[in-house]
This record gives structure tokens, sequence and C-alpha cells, in this order.
């Protein structure tokens, strides 16, 4: 281990022995790599004793990623310390101290966690019971009010979509501010009419079928585990004893009740080092975590020691960087969001001294590209990206999305040009093929004397070919016989093809079977149904968890509805816009972690893109309205399709819970939502910039589609950034142009 050849940044954080140390690490500073070796320093000097170290993280993939760096370096130093150390999510930790003593915060052994998929699933539930058990009425209350039933229906499928969100924040703060659902109904009961008492009723059924079913959530851990270390002094002592040193990474991402358990367990050593970066805290606004926590840890610590050289991008893609830095520390003009970025200059890595240096481009590459419509946006970056491909093959490309809904429709136009690609996003086309396939599968179980649905099964799910010519004469073949012919009559499936060798063939009389032995299975239990499916697919690892997860959510819908029948899970199958798959698809596909490989190309949106990077990166969308920079701008949190007093329902329920508490509202809910969006804002765009190794585009578009071309309130235009940026960039090409 003391071969290794330190950077002057990571010296002092190396040398670390103990005490609370603060770690601010500019984006591609290297800090696992710093983390990993510091903590395998300590255990080959022995520093925890008879102790432990403790890593917390907030993602499972990064959890395994520490645990197999730090078993590497051990391996290679023989340091005989393998079960000295623990990795684990802050979550994990909270089950673990509850699980020592339940009893103390009044729980049974039995306790299971709902994870996000469950607790998406059971919550999705009850706001549709909620309207459909009489909230209905009082959920489009709020609702502008609209005659045209065209705009109507829009209104509402909006409102549909940004409610469930709204109702997830409000039940965590409601938690975390420990006001339980009967606390709640008492104190609204004094004729409240605001958007808590439409949250109430869709609380009270969560917190009881959580119950029902021996589950706590997320939310509820963390909060007991802080219960159980303050009421049991001897479970607090015993948790102090055990972990001597404490590691937190991504802290920028802790929020307050997360920060109280580790100080608690920390008490007695006081042994703690954060490592984070505050420019890159980009879940305040959909979640309780605020960077203001490590600003007052670095402000506190013993010690703080800044990581301020980055490998990872070229000098010109840091001084973007550091330029976006100093504009926003230093002239931004709504100077409440002067605090947005810690004015922390990203350097490059010193040449010659043995380090991994930062890329070299042999041209200036970072350009600004303004379109007429967002539909040239998106075709000309595909364009672009066509381009790169043709050219440098091994170049791995991200484009960059404000929402979701774009990541489908730039995924479209990628399709039709034939590129192959990977998204990170709950609507993913490739993604959503299990369910799709499962669709079909289902559609045939329901018109098993269908031939068009066997035909259409097979074709979309089990025949597989190069010889498209030859499997549309085989499916045309089909229209002949009928479905029993078919799948019983082995002597036509054996001479529907004179070539038995061929990948066609053989993969239509697989179908066949499968669905043969599927039409056999009982249909007793739905979800039982669902994974026999799974089996006989005989699918890959992520298809077979949202299978698993499938049958769970059809297992929870039966126990509320046992009359629930195939159409019903047919129906919810292929709606696109489930809420419940749409998650399922994204967590699935994140549990290991996702790195973009040499040669591809990654669409996700700009939060999604946080701890990823690409040779090439593409931004798009950067227009006032995406990407906001003064308070009197349309804001996406101001609801459009909500009445003037409501448009901003995050903003006032915290300001509701803060009557509550309080008995008045000091703080302006809605100018604070705005001004913490347009930091969250600015901070996004400074994870995008620093995703980029060598190249950088960055566009915006004037007006979404070509029927609002000339009208000026449809007019969107450039966000300020992109402009500040433009300035900038057109001025360092003329210094490179004057050089060369």
């Amino acid at each position: 281990m003391n071969n290794i050849n330190y950077r002057q940044d990571q010296l002092p954080i190396i040398a670390y022995e103990g005490g609370t140390m603060a770690v601010p690490a500019v984006p591609g500073a290297g800090k696992t790599f710093i983390v990993t070796n510091l903590v395998a320093k300590l255990l080959s000097e022995k520093k925890h004793d008879k102790s432990k170290i403790l890593i917390l993280t907030y993602m499972n993939s990064a959890v395994n990623n520490f645990k197999g760096r730090i078993k590497t370096i051990l391996k290679e130093n023989d340091i005989k310390e393998e079960n000295s150390y623990e990795v684990m999510t802050i979550h994990s930790l909270a089950v673990k101290i509850i699980k020592e003593k339940p009893e103390v915060v009044m729980l049974s052994e039995e306790f299971n966690i709902a994870d996000d998929l469950q607790k998406t699933i059971i919550l999705n539930e009850c706001i549709n019971n909620f309207k459909i058990n009489g909230g209905e009425r009082a959920f489009r209350w709020f609702l502008k009010e609209q005659k045209d039933d065209k705009w109507n229906d829009i209104m509402l499928e909006a409102w549909e979509r940004g409610f469930f969100d709204l109702v997830v924040n409000a039940i965590s703060d409601l938690k975390y501010k420990e006001l339980s659902p009967q606390e709640l109904e008492g104190i609204l009961s004094n004729g409240h009419r605001g958007i808590l008492k439409l949250i109430l009723p869709i609380y009270k059924e969560y917190d009881k079928k959580l119950k029902q079913n021996g589950l706590l959530d997320y939310d509820d851990i963390l909060v007991l585990a802080y219960k159980a270390l303050n009421f049991d002094e001897n479970l607090r002592i015993k948790f102090q004893n055990r972990y001597k040193y404490i590691f937190e990474d991504e802290c920028q991402d802790s929020n307050e009740i997360q920060g109280k358990i580790i100080k608690m367990i920390c008490r007695e050593n006081e042994n703690l080092v954060r490592v984070g970066d505050i420019n890159q805290s980009i879940t305040g606004t959909f979640s309780s975590s605020d960077p203001k926590f490590f600003k007052e840890f670095i402000c506190q610590a013993d010690s703080c020691y800044r990581m301020d050289m980055s490998n990872r991008s070229s000098k010109d893609i840091l001084d973007l960087a550091n330029k976006l830095v100093k504009y926003v520390t230093k002239e931004f003009r709504q100077e409440e969001c002067r605090e947005a970025l810690e004015d922390m200059e990203i350097k490059t890595v010193p040449s010659g001294m043995g380090y991994k240096e930062n890329p070299k481009p042999d041209i200036y590459s970072i350009n600004v590209k303004k379109y007429e419509t967002w539909n040239d946006e998106l075709i000309k970056t595909v364009a672009y990206t066509k381009g790169i491909k043709r050219k440098y093959p091994d170049k791995s490309i991200g484009i960059l999305v404000p929402f979701n809904d774009h990541i489908t429709q730039i995924a479209k136009i990628l399709i039709d040009e034939n590129m192959e690609f990977e998204e990170l996003g709950p609507n993913s086309i490739n993604k959503r093929k299990i369910i799709n396939k499962l669709s079909y599968i289902i559609d045939f179980i329901i018109n098993c004397d269908d031939i068009n649905k066997l035909i259409n099964t097979l074709d979309k799910v089990f025949v597989k070919t190069d010889n498209e010519k030859g499997k549309e004469d085989l499916l045309n073949v089909l229209k002949k016989y009928s479905t029993e012919e078919i799948i019983y009559n082995e002597e036509i499936t054996n001479n529907i093809i004179i070539d038995t060798n061929t990948e066609l063939y053989q993969t239509f009389i697989q179908g066949i079977n499968t669905l043969k032995n599927i039409l056999e299975y009982p249909i007793t239990r739905l979800d039982i149904l669902l994974l026999f499916i799974g089996d006989e697919l005989n699918l890959e690892k992520e298809d077979r968890a949202i299978i698993d997860y499938l049958a769970f959510y059809i297992k929870f819908l039966s126990s509320d509805n046992p009359d629930i029948n195939l159409i019903d899970v047919y129906n919810l199958l292929i709606d696109s816009k489930n809420k419940v798959f749409n998650h399922i698809i994204e967590v699935v596909y994140e549990m290991n972690g996702y790195e973009p490989q040499p040669g591809s190309i990654t669409i996700c949106n700009y939060h999604k893109s946080k701890g990823l990077e690409w040779d090439c990166v593409f931004m798009l969308g950067l227009t006032e309205f995406n990407f906001p920079d003064n308070t009197n701008q349309k804001f996406q949190s101001d609801k459009w399709y909500l009445k003037d007093k409501y448009k901003n329902p995050v903003a006032i329920v915290k300001s509701e819970i803060e009557c509550i508490l309080n008995g008045d509202i000091p703080t302006n809910y809605i100018y604070k939502s705005k001004i913490d969006l347009i930091n969250e804002k600015i901070r996004l765009l400074y994870v995008g910039i620093t995703r980029a190794k060598e190249m950088l585009v960055l566009s915006s578009s004037l007006y979404k589609g070509k029927s609002d071309i000339g009208k000026r309130n449809k007019e969107q235009k450039p966000s300020l950034y992109i402009n500040e940026l433009e300035k900038y960039i057109n001025m360092r090409k003329k210094e490179v142009n004057k050089n060369e």
C-alpha cells in the first residue's frame, strides 16, 4: 500500500488517523479510490482495535462497488481483516439497529421492509381506492375550471401524474415530523380545507396496509432507528462500541434524520469521515435531502481537505464547469442563488508524475447549438451522434434530456436510424420488452381460439431469425389452420418448415411447446401463473426480477379484489403510463448500477446522469422553462392545470405542515420552492457538464413544434446559462484559432 502514488490533494486525506474530517470532492476526483484505500490502511494499522469500520452510502450498486474494491486491496496486500469492516446503505444500518431490539419501538421480530417498488404498489392502490370511494370529486376540485372536454382530460391526466409524487413527499414529511395519520386527522377535523385534507385518507389507508402486512417503509425505519437509539442507552452504547470509524459517502444527499443517526453512533469515538460534493446535490426538490447539512459539517469538522483535482475531463471542459461556478457565485442576478454552487475550482491533474492524466483532445470540442424547434433539436442531435459513431466508433456518447418523456422521443428516432442504445428511464422501450411479451402471452391465453392472437404472440415473443421473408411466409401459412391444430397437431407443425435445422424452425417449435405448457397450467392464482410464465421463458436476471415484482403486484391487488381476472392483468400490462410498472423497470435495471461501455450510446435525464461519464455528452433542452434563473419566470413547480391558489402543491403542503406544527407560516414556501428549484437546476447543469470527458454539445430550441413557430406565447427562450456559457465558448474558440 505504501507504493501508491497519491496526488497532492489526496495526501492529507490518506494520512487521517482519527477525529472528524470533511472531504469535499470535485467530480472525477477519485473519492471511491481514496476512501477504500484509507479504510484498508486503517485496517492494516489496526487502528480499529477490536471494533469495526463502517462505510455508508446511498445506493446498493455503490455498496457492491465499495465491498469489491476493499476486498481486492486487502487481498493484494495480504491484510487479514476481512471481518473488520462493513459496507451498507444508511437504510440497512437503520434496519440493523431496529432488529437488535425491536421491542424498544414496539415492533415484533417478524417485521419486513417494503422496498421502493412495494411501497409504490401499495401507495398507488391507496390513491386509486381513495378516488373510487368518493374522493374523485375532491381530487378534481383543485383543477382549474375548463369547459372544453378535451382540455379537461389533459388537465386531469397531468394532475394524476403529479399527484403520486406529491403524496409520497407529503407522507415522508409527515413521518419525519412525527405526525401520524391519527394525529393529523385530529388536527384537520377543525374545518381545514387544504391539500393535506386530500392526502389524509390516503395516508391513513397506506399506514393501515403497511401494518396489516407487517411492513415498514424506508421513512419508518429511519424514524424508528433514531427513536430506538434515543430510548435505549444500552443499544446506543452497543453501536457506539461496534464501529470505531464511520465513513459516509455522497453525504450531500443526506437528510437531517440520517445525520442524527450517524452522529449518535459516532458520539463515543468521534471518528467520522464525510465525503461529498455540494455542487452535485440534485435530489432536494423531490426528497428530504439538503446540502446544508454537509455545509454545516464542513464548518464544524476537526479538519477539511478538498479533493480539487480531476482526471475525468479535458481542461477545456473543466474550465467550462469552473466558468459556470464563477458566474453563479459572483455575478448571478438572483442573489439568493449565489450559494447554489460551492466556489471550488476543479484543477487538472499534473502531467508527468505518474498519475492518470486528463484527456487531451486535438481540437476545442465544445459547441453550442440553437434550433428552431424541439423536434429539430432531437433530429440534429441524432445526426451528430451518427457522425461521431462513424468517425469515432469506440467513443461513448451520453444524450441528456430534461424529462423522461424526452427519452422516449429521442429513442424512437434512434430506432428509426437503426442505432443501438441504452435508456435509463422508466418508459424505456427496450426495458418494457418483457412486459410487452407478457401482455402478448396473456392476450393469447384470454383469446386462445383466435389464430391471429397466436400468430402475433409467436411473432412478437418467440420466433427469431434474420430471414424476415421466411418468417413472413411462415406466419402467413399459419393462418390456414386453427390454434388447436397448430398447438396440438405435431404432424402439421413438423411439416410447415422443410429445413428443421434453422433458427426460424427451432424457435417456432419452442414457442409452440411453451404456449402449450402455459395453456395447460391451472389458472387458480394469477401471481403464480405469472411466475410460471417467467420460468417457461427462461429469462435473464433483470427480466426475471421484473416478473417477480409483477407477481407481487398482482398478489397484492388480489388481496383487495379477489375477483381480479386475466383481462384485468392484461389491461394493467398494456398501460404504458402505469406508475408501478414504470417504477419496477427503473429500479430493477439500476440494482447493479450502470456503466457506459466504449462505443455505447446512452439516453437519460439529467438526474440519472450523476455518477456516469461519457467521451461525448449532448446536453439538450437548455431553455428558460427547463432551467430558470429568476423567480419571475415560469416554473415546473407551478402546475398550470391547478387553481391559482394551489398551483404549487408541494410548497403548499410544506406550509400546511409548518402551520400545524408552529401555529403560523413564517416561511414563504412558494418563493423558497422557486429558489430551491433554481439552485438544483444550476447544480444539474454542473453535473451535466462534468459528465463529459472530451466532447460537449449544449443545445436549446425556440419552439416545441412547427405549429408554434411565430407565436410569441409559445416561444421558449434559451436559458440564461446557455447564453452566458456560449459567450465564453466563443471567446475560447477565438483564442484557440488565434494560437494555431
